[in-house]
């Protein structure tokens, strides 16, 4: 009885379909993990509010820049508040700034806060939650 073995055309597309496989895992599992996650902030909520004594809040927020310079693109709130007020500054890398928001805000209210950082092209964001 004669053997015969995988022919070589076929052997060399297993052979290339094995490299393109091994690549793609390597690309799409382990180059993320090793690269820079890109910028961050750290968020250090206010210990409370300000009361600004004409019906208003101010609340200060301590943000560090971490991987890359953000600025603040947007504050929301929830629950909504009747008007609400925001500074928007850049902050270089590794460096901290108060971020100030102000509005109607009600004593003894847990507060959610969304803030929106843009970094490059990129844009992501981050929540905190406060009491007043």
């Amino acid at each position: 009885m004669k053997k015969r073995g995988v022919s070589p055309v076929i052997a060399t597309v297993l052979l290339i379909a094995l490299v393109t496989a091994a690549a793609a895992i390597v690309f799409l599992v382990v180059l993320p993990m090793v690269q820079n996650p890109g910028a961050q902030a750290l968020i250090t909520p206010p210990s409370g509010a300000i009361d600004n004594g004409n019906g208003t809040m101010t609340f200060n927020f301590q943000i560090k820049a971490t991987g890359g310079d953000i600025t603040v693109s947007s504050v929301a709130v929830s629950p909504t508040v009747a008007s609400l007020d925001y500074t928007t500054p850049t902050i270089s890398a590794e460096t901290t700034q108060t971020v100030q928001v102000w509005g109607e805000f009600t004593d003894n209210t847990v507060y959610t806060f969304t803030f929106t950082f843009t970094s490059g092209d990129s844009s992501f964001t981050e929540t905190v939650e406060v009491t007043a």
